[in-house]
């Protein structure tokens, strides 16, 4: 069994408000903390599509500023590969919910619209302290008002198929995981842009004119199951931007990053070559968190993991035969590890009789972009967890390298624990991150004999 040393380091934090100052809330770039952000992550996401009451995932998009925003919605399968985007307008401090059951039991989504297309103030309404201002987009506004449904049918069909691993025609091809139980699987990007636009930001040009580095956006989720009697929730990952002459609103060394340049990591960097074009900090890539399988949460813990495939969804990483997968598929880890409450360690995702296993193990638990990983058992389409003991809490190295990598044995990620009381409730938290993909390791450092 190798022996692992762990050296935690703990830092101060400042205080940061959620609703925007004139001096901006204070954050670090290269430090994921809860303050507003240029773009936001729902790393995980379920909608269970032939059960009206069964698993549904919502979230709010929140506008921090008394300036307007323009966000660029984006869906993206387990497996990395975007599906469709959305405009959602917000005036000033506005607030908007998106029902993901909507959008893929009816192809519905928010309607919102900016000044020019809603005079009236009737669609988006305009507080008293709140801006309400027009974008342009591909004709010069943003012309088109959402109707409902937004989708068309195939365009329904195919985000149905796709978020569910079968086959969809407007791909050409498969795009997700296949489990086989008709629930919808992936997760959301939230970007503030400049424009009304049907483009994501895996489309060339998307970070040169459209993106906007304003950081003025919050938000939470909630996962649903009625028939389990339980709810989930957390704030979603805020990604901060670089932005602004002398990057006011950051401290601390972090903001000595920006702005990022090529050959760094960034959160999007994976989309745009690592050229540091879309400005935005990446994620952490070692975590710890608790589980509990058992007493009160008999019905144990989940964790909900999103992972950078650090590769572009083209070629042989997009759309494939659906006899296929993703030339990365699975990913794999650097190293997990288990703790019990006496702190005895056991690797995990290891190969049980393998002396001496090369960092990473064999056996990829983690295997997709996102998933849910139950602690106990793991993902279907991976290797189980299995920790020995039924309390404890989690070591998580989640760095990985693939074919062709930029960025070789870093890897940013983001971990969520879900703990489970069987039929009467359920508690989500996020992980502890340990370090961040701008300098990972720094506070955590493994040591193998």
């Amino acid at each position: 069994m190798k022996k692992i040393a762990l050296v935690l380091a703990f830092a101060a934090a400042t205080c940061a408000a959620l609703i925007a100052s004139p001096r901006g809330a204070r954050a670090e770039i290269g430090t994921t903390d809860q303050v507003p952000a240029a773009t936001l992550l729902l790393p995980y996401f379920e909608v269970k599509l032939d059960d009206a009451n069964g698993v549904n995932t919502t979230f709010t998009i929140n506008n921090a500023s008394a300036s307007a925003a323009l966000t660029q919605v984006t869906l993206w399968t387990d497996e990395g590969i975007p599906t469709f985007s959305f405009n959602v307008y917000l005036t000033g401090f506005d607030v908007q919910q998106v029902n993901l059951r909507s959008l893929f039991d009816g192809g519905v989504v928010p309607i919102t619209a900016d000044d020019g297309l809603d005079t009236s103030d009737t669609v988006s309404p305009q507080g008293p302290r709140s801006q309400d201002i027009n974008f342009a987009g591909t004709g010069g506004v943003c012309e088109t008002l959402y109707t409902s449904p937004e989708l068309t049918s195939a365009e329904l069909k195919h985000i149905r198929t796709a978020h569910t691993g079968r086959r969809s025609a407007v791909l050409g091809g498969c795009a997700g995981a296949t489990y086989g139980d008709l629930v919808a699987r992936g997760y959301v990007t939230v970007d503030s842009v400049t424009q009304c636009t049907t483009t994501n930001p895996a489309t060339m040009g998307y970070f040169s004119g459209t993106a906007d580095s304003r950081n003025i956006l919050w938000g939470d989720y909630a996962i649903t199951s009625p028939a389990d009697n339980a709810q989930v929730g957390s704030s979603l990952v805020h990604v901060e931007a670089c932005h602004g002459g002398g990057f006011i609103g950051y401290v601390g060394n972090g903001a000595g990053n920006c702005p990022f340049g090529a050959g760094d990591y960034t959160f999007y960097g994976r989309l745009n070559g690592w050229s540091g074009a879309d400005n935005r900090e990446p994620l952490s890539t070692v975590f710890a968190t608790r589980y509990v399988n058992g007493g009160t949460f008999d019905g144990g813990t989940d964790l909900l993991v999103w992972r950078d495939t650090k590769l572009p969804p083209t070629g042989a990483n997009g759309k494939h035969n659906c006899s296929k997968t993703p030339s990365w598929f699975p990913l794999s880890q650097s190293d997990v590890v288990s703790f019990d409450e006496q702190e005895n360690p056991t690797d995990l995702c290891f190969v049980v009789d393998n002396f001496s296993p090369a960092i990473g193990g064999s056996r990829p638990c983690f295997p997709l972009a996102s998933q849910r990983v139950a602690t106990a058992s793991g993902n279907p389409l991976g290797y189980p967890l299995a920790p020995p003991a039924s309390f404890g809490w989690l070591f998580l190295n989640l760095s990985h390298t693939v074919t062709g990598d930029q960025q070789p044995g870093v890897a940013q990620a983001w971990v969520e624990s879900v703990q489970n009381a069987s039929g009467r409730f359920a508690v989500g938290f996020q992980a502890i991150q340990l370090d961040n993909a701008l300098d990972p390791g720094a506070v955590v450092e493994v040591l193998i004999p």
